[in-house]
Parts: C-alpha cells; structure tokens; sequence
C-alpha cells in the first residue's frame, strides 16, 4: 500500500511541474476591489506565474489576466473543482477580451496588484498576498 502512495505522490508532482501554467489554485487571503470597495463575492486564483483568475460568486463570471499579454478577459474554456482550484485549456488560455476590441484593454500588473477595467468601465484592483 506504501510504495503505491508513492508513486501516486510522484505522478501527481510531475503533473503539476507539467501543467503548472493552467493550474489556477485559490488564493484565500486574496483580495478584489471594484472602483475601491471591497467585493466580498469574489474568490482570487493564481498560478505559477502569477497570471490571476478572478471569480465573481454573484454574477457567476470568470475573469482572467495573463502575464503574457496582459488582456482582461473571460476564458473560452475552463474547468473548476468549486473553491479550490481551476484548469485552463492551454498554457496561454484563450479568452474572449473585456471590452470588445482585443488589445484595447491592458491590465497593469505586478508581483502583488493587478489592476484593469471592465466592458463597463468599472475599474477593477486585485491585491495578492
């Protein structure tokens, strides 16, 4: 029974070092703020190079900000095990751009905020922790 959790235990971690760009794993101390208040019906999730998914509960949308564009938008495809984790479809997720025109809207971010505008021009801050 031990040696088969082992290899259980391994496999896993070399699906994980594989696929390390679309696992998004929550970030509980995460935070979201919209046009500067705080929205507690969020939940914030980040992968290995910090690209950030965010989940709003109430309105059931998902929005996703990559590093290697930088362009806010709704992922095409993407499954969630609720509240704990997320996977993409690809290492660079294909995603359907917050206001219109792709290019048009650049999130700014950094190790620790990310900040960008909606389709309705509400301004949006993520603060990782």
């Amino acid at each position: 029974m031990r040696k088969y959790l082992v290899v259980a235990v391994v496999l896993f971690a070399v699906f994980v070092a594989v696929f390390r760009q679309r696992i998004f794993v929550r970030d509980p101390l995460g935070s979201v703020e919209k046009n500067g208040i705080a929205q507690d019906t969020t939940r914030v999730f980040i992968n290995y190079s910090n690209d950030v998914l965010v989940q709003d509960t109430a309105a059931g949308r998902f929005v996703l900000v990559e590093g290697w564009n930088r362009v806010p938008g709704v992922p095409k495809h993407l499954a969630c095990f609720t509240g704990l984790a997320c996977w993409t479809d690809a290492d660079e997720a294909g995603v359907l751009p917050l206001g219109g025109e792709p290019g048009e809207a650049r999130a700014v971010m950094s190790a620790k905020e990310i900040t960008f505008v909606d389709e309705t021009g509400a301004g949006f801050r993520v603060t990782l922790r």
